[in-house]
């Protein structure tokens, strides 16, 4: 909820900008064919839709529990982790606003809001001797600190649709992209994500890609679903994002990593949902980190996310949206 507050304020605070005044940042081609009041109500209909940009996962402090699996010891681990969290200590956020499809009148009918978010803060090893640290005597623990510097990216697709009361046309939100964080100087990288449920086999190689509205994945509670991730090397560690289930993949020993998700209930009383007549559109994720990050305490942190929307059936977008 905090993140969606801050997120509203920094789009407001852009309106403000390309009205004159104000001071946050805004990227954008200034020519006559992206007049400043374009500008303003995309950046006012996004504002109000948190739920198309703000994914809610990554940026969270939830512990994540490394268990037993391939890599966990070893004589070539440096340190024995347990389990690892996140402090984001400042987010610095930044909008692109890129405007095409002109109208006979010149203005605009299609608009590209790219979100850009830079995290600052720590990233947090719990070390201890293998096996369960509920049972490790605290002289035996210890927390290791790195620094932690990620680029947060997402995109927002919109139109400008005719309106019986404006003779200007409204701007609607009609697909998303997923999202894609990366830490800084990176060389850990998911190549693709396949998804399997009943009904549902699809890889996605792009996250930034966009997602129609109508057209976001579809997941039924408490149906398993068998998520594979490839990267680039073959002793990764790869994790789920995801509220409540943040647990690691198994490594299959040739750059893939698969894990079985039970989706989770979150419809009306079991779970935060957006306000009225917003897309009700959650998120998922993994997240793949260099062996080092974890084994090593004098490696760097090393990793990239995706995140994924997706719908809770039998819950659908709303008719009236485009």
């Amino acid at each position: 909820m905090r993140s969606r507050l801050l997120f509203a304020a920094s789009l407001l605070a852009a309106i403000g900008l390309i009205a004159g005044c104000g001071k946050s940042t805004v990227n954008s081609p200034a020519s006559s064919d992206t007049p400043s009041l374009d500008q303003a109500q995309v950046a006012s209909v996004v504002a109000i839709e948190p739920e198309v940009v703000e994914d809610g996962q990554f940026e969270s402090a939830e512990i994540t529990s490394l268990g037993a699996g391939p890599g966990t010891t070893g004589a070539l681990a440096a340190i024995n982790p347990l389990r690892f969290w996140r402090v984001i200590t400042s987010v610095e956020r930044r909008f692109e606003f890129a405007f095409a499809d002109s109208d006979s009148t010149g203005r605009p009918t299609t608009a590209v809001v790219t979100v850009h978010k830079l995290l600052a803060g720590r990233f947090n090893i719990l070390t201890g001797v293998p096996g369960d640290d509920s049972a490790t005597p605290d002289s035996l623990l210890s927390v290791i600190h790195k620094p932690l510097a990620d680029h947060w990216v997402r995109r927002v697709l919109l139109k400008r649709l005719p309106a019986p009361d404006s003779a200007r046309g409204v701007w609607r939100v009609v697909a998303t992209s997923g999202v894609k964080v990366t830490s800084r100087a990176a060389t850990t990288q998911i190549a693709s994500l396949r998804v399997q449920t009943a009904g549902v086999d699809t890889t996605l190689t792009d996250p930034l890609h966009f997602f129609y509205l109508r057209r976001i994945l579809k997941l039924d509670p408490g149906t398993p679903v068998t998520l594979t991730v490839t990267t680039l090397r073959n002793d990764d560690i790869v994790v789920m994002c995801r509220f409540g289930h943040r647990f690691r993949f198994h490594n299959n020993g040739d750059n893939t990593y698969t894990a079985v998700w039970l989706v989770p209930d979150l419809r009306v009383g079991n779970g935060p949902r957006p306000g009225p007549g917003r897309p009700p559109i959650f998120h998922f994720g993994v997240n793949a980190l260099s062996h080092g990050t974890l084994f090593d305490d004098t490696a760097p942190y090393d990793s990239q996310a995706w995140l994924l929307p997706f719908l809770v059936i039998p819950d659908d977008i709303a008719d009236a949206l485009p």
